[in-house]
């Protein structure tokens, strides 16, 4: 049996001295963290009787004392339950009411955010006195759950997804296998904590004893200080912030980094090379999960596959099948749901029995991520059923309609949506940013989209931005986008 937390105590044991989190102001060392994780815990004792089961809700600051509670909460029994800090008042006040936790514990900070929010069970972190008094441990099993997440909705709403310990425990020792990490390894994770893409590369560095280095939020600049002047062998990213860190490069090598991994969101091809350019001796990794999934497939671009557009291949332990609409295994090559059995998928979704459903299959789980698998077992994502445009009876992929706009000398960034329309019943619509000094001429981008697309594919209305509204996990943000007002 694996749960959170379980190898720290022995860490903290073993290696006493050695540093668990840096944050650039302050070292933090194993035995410390184990100590102010226990101390956390007899807070929460203070307060429960039991903490089985207990939803534990905060809002902190990305700092360690974010990991010590989390770490206590679920080595306690209890369900942690991290709060966005880029959520609006109204989104705080609805997650709050979805997820109803028995103690929400927020950071001044953030006291105006929650103004007009009256949450009988929340306190300020700093008056949250500790209470020394001795507890006795609860027995905690694999199958609890210890964390429930929010997606980041680029479509929608916030979804509460309900992880167990072996969905996450389990896997420590594949994912460092696959990644070639170890205890020796300094890992920077520049993302925030309430992302579970840099909230489980922060736990698993702390469970192989590795050392965390933990910046307060994303900063390229910053971000390149540390890969200068710190000992750090491997970097986490989401795609668009290895843009960031390309556009301020200096072109001074990290002297250390010998592993780069992304997820959180389809990372371009040109730029996983351009990746390989700027950190010449680090691998470069790309994985693809879901919130609800964890780990699906992932590819090492050094080690190549020739197949431009693949998510690679399954990871250990992972299955998947592609599902037609007609509810056959696809084809090689044909197009379909893509669906994953693994140990390590989600419990369901918090209150939302029906949106529960729809994911699983028997044993069998998606997200509504539409693929094909070539004859080789190489995994591509075409697109998510929930995006599809169904315009004038035929259907069209947002994803691929990107990838071929994406692909002029003039875009930056695109998202294509489907919006109303009073003939086709739904258009697709280009929302694009530019290049440095290029000029959006859209009659020639449609003449070069001509090329590549069916007519029926290519958008019918084009809108040039200054910049998108991303997520917390650095997607775009599809759901704000819309159609400026056109006056006469």
């Amino acid at each position: 049996m694996a749960c959170i937390g379980d190898t720290i105590r022995e860490t903290a044991r073993q290696y006493p001295d050695r540093v668990a989190i840096y944050t650039g102001d302050r070292s933090i060392t194993y035995l410390e963290f184990y100590q102010s994780c226990k101390l956390f815990q007899r807070k929460l004792a203070s307060d429960f009787s039991r903490m089985k089961g207990k939803k534990i809700g905060f809002l902190l600051p990305n700092q360690p004392e974010w990991l010590e509670l989390f770490i206590a909460v679920s080595a306690s029994g209890g369900v942690a339950v991290p709060f966005d800090p880029k959520w609006s008042t109204t989104q705080l006040r609805d997650v709050l009411e979805d997820a109803q936790p028995d103690l929400f514990i927020y950071d001044r900070a953030f006291s105006s955010q929650l103004e007009g929010i009256a949450y009988e069970n929340s306190v300020l972190l700093e008056e949250w006195q500790a209470c020394f008094q001795d507890y006795e441990q609860e027995e905690v099993n694999d199958d609890d759950p210890f964390y429930i997440g929010y997606t980041s909705g680029t479509t929608g709403g916030p979804k509460g997804f309900i992880r167990n310990h072996a969905s996450w425990a389990d896997c420590f020792s594949l994912g460092r296998d696959v990644f070639s990490l170890n205890e020796k390894d300094q890992i920077l994770c520049p993302g925030p904590l309430v992302h579970s893409h840099f909230l489980y590369a922060a736990v698993q560095c702390l469970h192989i004893g590795a050392t965390l280095h933990l910046p307060s939020r994303f900063n390229a600049e910053e971000a390149w200080k540390w890969l200068r002047t710190e000992e750090i062998s491997v970097m986490y990213i989401v795609p668009t912030m290895f843009e960031a860190l390309n556009r301020v490069n200096g072109n001074t090598a990290s002297p250390c980094l010998k592993a780069l991994i992304s997820s959180g969101a389809k990372w371009e091809e040109a730029s996983q090379y351009k990746a390989g350019e700027v950190f010449p001796q680090a691998a470069v990794y790309e994985f693809y999960g879901a919130s609800e999934l964890s780990f699906v497939s992932y590819r090492a671009l050094h080690e190549g596959s020739h197949y431009e557009g693949t998510i690679g291949k399954p990871f250990p332990r992972v299955e998947i099948q592609v599902v037609t609409e007609e509810g056959n295994q696809a084809k090689p090559g044909e197009i379909g749901e893509l669906y994953v059995r693994s140990p390590w998928v989600f419990e369901g979704y918090l209150n939302r029995p029906e949106d529960t459903k729809k994911v699983f299959n028997g044993d069998w789980a998606t997200v509504g991520d539409l693929a094909v698998v070539n004859e080789k077992g190489y995994v591509f994502l075409k697109g998510r059923k929930q995006n599809m445009i169904i315009s004038g009876g035929l259907n069209i992929y947002p994803e691929e309609v990107e990838e071929a706009i994406r692909k002029h000398p003039s875009i930056k960034e695109v998202a294509v949506i489907g919006v109303e329309d009073s003939y086709w019943g739904e258009k697709a619509a280009a929302f694009i940013t530019t290049r440095k000094g290029k000029i959006f001429a859209v009659e020639e981008i449609r003449e070069y989209l001509s090329r590549l697309l069916p007519k029926y594919k290519c958008p019918k209305e084009w809108v040039e931005l200054d910049g998108f509204p991303y997520t917390s996990s650095g997607k775009i943000a599809r759901r704000e986008l819309r159609i400026p007002v056109r006056r006469n």
